[in-house]
């Protein structure tokens, strides 16, 4: 059973959060509304034990910080890719969530903001994912001591950087962890309408008045493997730890990434929660954002020594 906290937040986002993205039609307008929120209740929401450093990464054309708690391992690396649609960005946000997770995982994270479309479309966001992980590995961090996550647009450009990294016939991290990953871009599966009324944050794809789609693929199909990575090929991937909640529309993604892996041999284990919206671990306040990051430090440090 979901608590308090979690009951008063969906009804705020579903009041608030779901209509603003229902309604507003202007990638400028929407970046604006979000940046402000991650400016005073993101900042806000740090830690005070959290150390932030910017991280120069020769060639690279996007931003990317060292982001750790106080005191934790900087031998092991989560290299980290926020979510936000791939075409908005909220880094404090995020950074207090990671900084939560360096903190139950006792490692230091690298967070890489990749480029956003429309600006840049895909494959940008890939070529600077797997641009970061090489910098890791010629900082000399050995491979097995490196962990891949983001959440939401990004757990989906975590699979995708996996798909990339074999095909590129680099050495696999030690594992994966996806929070709510958006792994098929088109909008096929069918939690996308049975549950779009109990998705509070997110609006359905016929409710969008803004759809981030058509600015993220550009000229490519969705159906590319590197694109929307559950159709990719899972032959020799790292074990993958998977957050997401019953209630939302990205739900079939994770099960039908489990359900593929399988087929793969591939270690996938798929954590479903009751009730909690998108990215709920983003939300440090809530019990279960606690309980979540807590699991997923467990986790890392049993797969990474």
């Amino acid at each position: 059973m979901q608590s308090w906290q979690t009951d008063l937040l969906n009804l705020q986002l579903t009041l608030t959060v779901k209509p603003m993205f229902r309604y507003i039609r202007s990638l400028d307008r929407l970046r604006q509304m979000v940046s402000l929120s991650d400016n005073t209740i993101g900042r806000l929401a740090i830690p005070r034990n959290t150390l932030r450093e910017p991280a120069r990464i020769p060639g690279a054309k996007f931003e990317a910080e060292w982001v750790s708690a106080a005191d934790t391992d900087p031998r092991r690396v989560i290299l980290y890719l926020p979510g936000g649609a791939y075409v908005i960005r909220m880094p404090n946000a995020h950074t207090g969530m990671v900084s939560r997770l360096c903190s139950n995982a006792n490692a230091k994270a690298l967070m890489a903001y990749y480029r956003l479309a429309p600006e840049d479309p895909f494959p940008a966001c890939l070529e600077d994912a797997v641009l970061a992980y090489r910098w890791l590995l010629r900082q000399g961090i050995e491979p097995d001591r490196i962990i891949i996550a983001g959440d939401s647009a990004g757990g989906g450009l975590t699979l995708s950087t996996l798909l990339a990294l074999k095909e590129r016939k680099l050495p696999m991290p030690a594992c994966a962890y996806m929070l709510s990953p958006l792994l098929d871009v088109s909008d096929k599966a069918p939690s996308r309408w049975k549950n779009s009324a109990s998705d509070t944050a997110l609006p359905a794809p016929k409710d969008r008045a803004l759809n981030p789609r058509p600015l993220y693929l550009g000229d490519n199909s969705p159906e590319d493997p590197l694109v929307s990575p559950i159709n990719g090929n899972f032959d020799g991937l790292p074990p993958m730890y998977v957050q997401v909640s019953d209630s939302e529309m990205l739900l079939d993604d994770s099960l039908r990434l489990a359900r593929r892996a399988h087929i793969y041999n591939v270690e996938v284990s798929v954590d479903i929660w009751r009730k909690v919206p998108h990215v709920w671990q983003a939300m440090g306040f809530l019990p279960e954002s606690r309980e979540a990051l807590e699991k997923a430090g467990t986790y890392i440090r049993n797969h990474v020594i």
